[in-house]
């Protein structure tokens, strides 16, 4: 506590910004908020920071960007004559303001930056990188996370998130700055603000990912005849979707005005995460005779759908829509027309998280599946590897049961645009025949085995809670959960490195617990297989109360 205060006392004596002048009076006499807020530095998580926006040490705000950006600038000028950076920002509260200031920065110390002029979404940006051929890159987003949230997510000269090693490099340098150095005489570098060609050269990619199931006209035809609705949850992805929709050719496109304008504050969707059921409410209102619904979150990196089942529309999980996707790539690639064949060493790859069917799906097509840890830059790091060895072309897909998918070279991060236009082409062949997405579940499942997964999460609040989090993840490496269902859970612990606690019963199922790299919070997977599709459900249902009963215990 002495040391949180002594912080904060350093800061309220600083010139600060008007907003969070305020919030350091107001959290004067509260030791609590006080240690919460100045007990650490916020440090790099999933590739960069994250964290809700406020005054303090352990907050998003533009004194620590700042810090930061002066860090990042010192890595990049130890690299790089002339360092260029690419900068983005999606629509969330204050990312333009912040995307601005780190302009500023970077341009005082002598970086280039090539500024986005609007909202843009993560992929656009990865994509941008390479395009530009710059050194690096800033998104300012905090993907799907709650409005009070913002980031600072950093990329490297390959267009991926920045790895784990990269991350330290760059916070030795952080670390030798501090908060308020005064303004250095520095050679300025440029700020350029990008038009339309990056934007148009980033679609024109997207165009050639288009994988047809049919001849061309005919799934022109069968493309014109889909009903979608799509929502942007107020995120930077609407202009870029609508593209590939009308592109497509499909007529009857349904838009959610509540959610359409750019609005950080996410008025009808508090948590706009298209993993929740509630994401979609809104737009259920415009669902009458909709085949497909669609949304984006605010920074466009991951794609939720709804599809027909019986009817009704249901939301499906991202490892179905992962299931679905892979299954169809292989397939246009084997029988589809203008699909290049599998012959070779075609390449898959998904997180450990991810659902276990998508390896019987790739093995039934020849293709090999590798799974890697959880964040999207282990992926596309696997990718970079293709292309040092001279395989780039073997990548054939990769996804992340968070809703996150690629296919394609064009980009290095998940694309939720992409996924949007994948998804609209796995519809549109499933309406030819008469069927929809779920009945193509089924028919993969009767084929590969039944299998339900369901994700659930402790949540916490402060950072006294992290210590609940680390006895969780002792007493499980030290085989405290020994029996689930009646039956006896086998640990591999071969995991632990990673803090990943993995675990399986009899009958094929598996527990993957592990902490969130972005919030306070655990996430516990689950997956059950059955003979059957109720079975499955039956065995979910154990599974998953079984796992609760055992971890809220550390609530």
């Amino acid at each position: 506590m002495e040391k949180s205060s002594k912080k904060y006392t350093v800061w309220a004596e600083k010139t600060l910004p008007a907003d969070l002048r305020q919030q350091i009076e107001e959290i004067r006499e509260d030791q609590e908020q006080i240690y919460d807020r100045f007990c650490k530095d916020l440090t790099f998580g999933t590739s960069g920071l994250r964290g809700k926006m406020g005054v303090g040490s352990n907050r998003i705000n533009s004194v620590v960007l700042k810090r930061a950006t002066m860090g990042v600038s010192d890595y990049l000028l130890s690299k790089e004559k002339d360092p260029m950076v690419v900068i983005g920002y999606d629509t969330r509260i204050n990312s333009k303001g912040y995307a601005s200031d780190i302009s500023e920065e970077f341009a005082s110390r002598g970086v280039k930056v090539m500024l986005f002029s609007e909202p843009t979404p993560v992929p656009v940006l990865s994509f941008a990188i390479r395009h530009l051929k710059a050194n690096g890159g800033i998104m300012i987003t905090a993907s799907h996370n709650p409005k009070e949230y913002n980031g600072y997510k950093v990329y490297d000269h390959f267009g991926n998130q920045i790895d784990d090693k990269k991350a330290r490099l760059m916070e030795k340098y952080i670390n030798k700055r501090e908060y308020f150095e005064e303004e250095q005489d520095a050679t300025r570098g440029k700020i350029i603000y990008l038009d339309d060609q990056v934007k148009n050269a980033y679609l024109e990619a997207l165009k050639k990912q288009v994988l047809l199931w049919d001849e061309d006209e005919k799934a022109k035809e069968a493309l014109s005849q889909l009903s979608v609705v799509y929502t942007p949850l107020n995120g930077a992805g609407r202009d870029y979707v609508m593209e590939v929709l009308k592109d497509f050719g499909i007529k009857d496109i349904k838009i959610v005005e509540e959610q359409w304008q750019w609005d950080g504050s996410f008025p009808t969707c508090p948590s706009p995460n298209p993993e929740y059921e509630k994401s979609f409410d809104m737009a259920m209102k415009y669902a009458q005779g909709a085949d497909i619904i669609i949304a984006t979150d605010p920074d466009s990196d991951r794609t939720g759908v709804m599809a027909r089942q019986d009817g009704n529309l249901k939301r499906l999980t991202g490892n179905q829509v992962g299931e679905l996707m892979l299954d169809y790539v292989c397939h246009c690639h084997n029988a589809g027309v203008g699909g290049k064949n599998l012959q070779g060493q075609k390449m898959a790859y998904k997180s450990y998280v991810s659902s276990p069917i998508t390896e019987e799906i790739a093995q039934s097509y020849g293709v090999k599946m590798k799974n890697v840890p959880t964040g999207f830059k282990n992926i596309a790091f696997e990718m970079e590897k293709l292309k040092e060895e001279g395989r780039e072309d073997d990548f054939l897909f990769g996804f992340e049961e968070s809703l996150g998918y690629l296919y394609g070279n064009y980009t290095r991060d998940k694309d939720g645009i992409l996924a949007a236009q994948m998804i609209c082409l796995m519809a549109a062949s499933m309406k030819q025949e008469g069927k929809t997405l779920f009945d193509k579940l089924e028919d993969l499942y009767s084929k590969h085995g039944y299998m339900e997964s369901e994700v659930f999460s402790l949540d916490y609040k402060t950072e006294k809670d992290r210590e609940k989090i680390q006895r969780l993840m002792t007493d499980l490496f030290g085989g405290r959960l020994e029996t689930l269902r009646g039956e006896k859970v086998s640990a591999d612990l071969s995991h632990q490195a990673m803090n990943m606690y993995k675990a399986a019963l009899p009958d094929g199922h598996q527990i993957i617990i592990r902490p969130s790299g972005t919030e306070i919070k655990v996430k516990i997977y689950v997956f059950a297989k059955g003979q059957t599709r109720q079975q499955a459900r039956e065995n979910l249902k154990e599974l998953v109360l079984g796992m609760k009963d055992f971890t809220y215990r550390y609530r």
